[in-house]
């Protein structure tokens, strides 16, 4: 029941609950194809007259269908230049948002390889940061970089190329102490230093890179033509575009979905025949579930949360098995839906998006001097000591089902609780006892896939460290099938290798993926008692 993961959780919720309660409504639309000049398009059915259409039903559709001829005039056209102007730099959740519907990075994993970016890469001649900062949410770039940057456009693309520098309209709750994500040095080119760098650390620094070079440079120019096409009475609309100057998309434009929609030439009063007319039928959708990036960029619109926690709340509420991911979207568990209930419940005065951005505010004028923590803190313990006493009063307490065995270490009940990798079976004395049954269910039972050393099959084992699959060919073949570690977004102090989750004795624990090299433990911060 995290400050901002417990509103995260309830978006999640909110928004299932939406779903649940949608219902589905019928419309129609009605379209035409054309084709000029070896030139297809389509234009669609908008209005009748004057008055915006809308087809609830089959039959409307049929006589609107009825009712149309084969020949449509041009009865409008309106040509237009567009400007499109490049987006900011990259602040962490902008940096969080495109990286995971561009490169299908999790925010947790797009933390951890720009955290290595900024702490140092070998490039042969140096150890170097290629980036600035990366928990940011300021979009200033430095006098120095800005200048390097358009000296570097302007040779490299033309003068034509050189744009301006964004400037923040958002003033409300932004710390300006670090700069935007940049590249460290505009002459350090993705090409130039990609035999250095992962793969992954490739991709994402490519997007920095782009991201910042574009963010200075001139806005991409379309020509633009929309036209009106009659068809007794009834107005069909068709649009399109053609690029005629990139500007910033000469960087950006492998990560932007832009496309040219072609029209032919037409002049007013042109008639054209249909090559179709084509009725479909279509169904309103309910509103969609959350992705990781538009969860990032919800949070960020509503005010909760600061860039540093984002990737950390994503990946509480997943841990705690709260949400899972379906189709790269976040579904609630009948835990997560269960514990925003109750949170509800009990804490709704404090478990909500305004509260949560009101403190955000408070903090921020604790940092300005403005306020002191003892006042905030008095405040909300006013606020929340009442709510706490009610829930430990009202709230029922769900307790572990037992499983009718007995502890063989100290005789208690033996109960089946969830932890981060699923149920289990363990004691119910802990943490006095912390006994943990293995799962003889799951063990000896073959995994479904063969040993890539000997063809036996693979079968699933209990060692010290919990259940691990290995070969059932065992001791003639002793392969052990690597297991996939959970990063936690942490990295290690002593080699800088990714922190996992690993498979202990007593639950699981922090460690570093470069083991048996580095043999670090990461130990969590007891809380002092009172």
């Amino acid at each position: 029941a995290g400050r901002v993961q417990s509103v995260a959780l309830r978006l999640i919720c909110e928004r299932e609950a939406e779903i649940d309660a949608f219902v589905p409504e019928e419309f129609w639309k009605i379209d035409a194809e054309f084709e000029k000049n070896n030139i297809p398009f389509k234009a669609e059915l908008t209005k009748y007259k004057t008055k915006k259409l809308e087809i609830h039903n089959g039959e409307e559709a049929q006589a609107i269908y009825d009712a149309l001829g084969s020949t449509f005039t041009v009865e409008k056209i309106k040509k237009t230049t567009k400007k499109r102007n490049s987006y900011a730099p990259f602040i962490t959740s902008t940096l969080q948002q495109e990286a995971s519907s561009k490169l299908n990075f999790k925010a947790r994993r797009t933390m951890s390889i720009a955290q290595k970016l900024y702490e140092g890469i070998d490039i042969g001649t140096e150890t170097v940061g290629l980036i600035t900062y990366m928990r940011t949410d300021s979009i200033r770039l430095s006098p120095e970089f800005t200048s390097a940057a358009m000296d570097y456009i302007e040779k490299t693309y033309g003068k034509e190329y050189v744009g301006s520098i964004k400037v923040s309209k958002k003033t409300e709750n932004v710390q300006d102490a670090h700069e935007a994500i940049r590249p460290t040095s505009i002459e350090r080119t993705p090409e130039s230093i990609k035999q250095y760098l992962t793969q992954e650390q490739y991709k994402l620094y490519s997007l920095i890179y782009a991201r910042a070079l574009a963010s200075l440079m001139a806005p991409s120019q379309s020509a633009s033509t929309s036209l009106v096409l009659d068809n007794n009475d009834y107005k069909f609309n068709a649009s399109g575009s053609i690029l005629k100057f990139d500007g910033w998309l000469k960087v950006y434009g492998e990560y932007d979905k832009s496309k040219n929609e072609l029209l032919p030439d037409m002049s007013e009063n042109e008639e054209i025949d249909a090559k179709k007319i084509n009725k479909e039928q279509h169904f309103t959708t309910p509103p969609a579930r959350y992705t990781e990036a538009k969860l990032i960029k919800a949070m960020e619109e509503l005010g909760i949360g600061r860039p540093s926690t984002y990737a950390t709340i994503i990946d509480t509420i997943q841990t705690r098995e709260y949400v899972i991911l379906e189709k790269k979207t976040f579904k609630p568990t009948e835990s997560g839906l269960l514990t925003n209930k109750k949170l509800l419940e009990y804490f709704d005065s404090i478990i909500n998006v305004d509260y949560t951005a009101k403190m955000e505010n408070e903090l921020d004028e604790i940092a300005k001097g403005q306020d002191t923590y003892v006042h905030a803190l008095t405040e909300f313990e006013q606020v929340f000591e009442p709510l706490l006493e009610k829930a430990y009063d009202g709230m029922e307490k769900i307790e572990p089902q037992k499983t009718g065995e007995k502890c063989p270490e100290c005789g208690g009940d033996l109960v089946i609780r969830k932890g981060r990798f699923g149920e289990f079976v363990a004691c119910s004395n802990y943490p006095e006892c912390k006994y943990v049954k293995a799962d003889e269910n799951k063990i000896n039972e073959e995994t479904g896939e063969t040993c890539p050393q000997c063809g036996s099959p693979m079968i699933y084992k209990m060692g010290r460290f919990g259940r691990f699959e290995a070969c059932s060919n065992y001791p003639k073949c002793k392969y052990i099938k690597p297991q996939k570690l959970e990063e936690t977004g942490e990295t290690c102090p002593n080699c800088g290798s990714p922190v996992v989750w690993k498979k202990g004795r007593f639950g699981p624990f922090k460690a570093c993926s470069n083991y048996p090299k580095c043999k670090t433990i990461i130990k969590e911060k007891k809380k002092k008692e009172e």
